[in-house]
């Protein structure tokens, strides 16, 4: 079944259908940002053993919006430079959002918001 809108607490949009991927198989996970030539919304589902992400290869800056599993942010990562071997959530994340950076607070993403998927 697709996704057609990510939104924030039912009141703002952030991407409509074909602005963003979905990733959720494990090559799809693996390359992310990765080898882009420019930033791109992102949603990664993950499973239990999932909960570090790095910008290897990822050649500009990024927002990383982490989820629990009730789709509440509870940790934003602003303007992550290429390159970082190792960025890890303060908690298990279930979802992750990936944005242009400046994406989050330009949206007005906050911990604790809900967003919808």
């Amino acid at each position: 079944m697709p996704i057609n809108l990510l939104k924030k607490s039912g009141r703002t949009t952030i991407a409509k259908d074909g602005q963003y991927e979905i990733a959720e198989s494990f090559f799809s996970k693996m390359r992310g940002l990765m080898f882009r030539r420019k930033p791109k919304t992102i949603l990664f589902k993950f499973s239990s053993n999932e909960n570090a992400i790095h910008s290897l290869f990822v050649f500009f800056e990024f927002d990383a919006v982490f989820l629990d599993k009730q789709k509440r942010v509870f940790q934003i990562i602003e303007k992550i430079r290429p390159f970082r071997l190792l960025i890890r959530p303060k908690a298990k994340a279930t979802y992750l959002l990936e944005l242009p950076p400046g994406k989050a607070r330009e949206l007005g993403i906050k911990e604790g918001d809900a967003l919808e998927f």
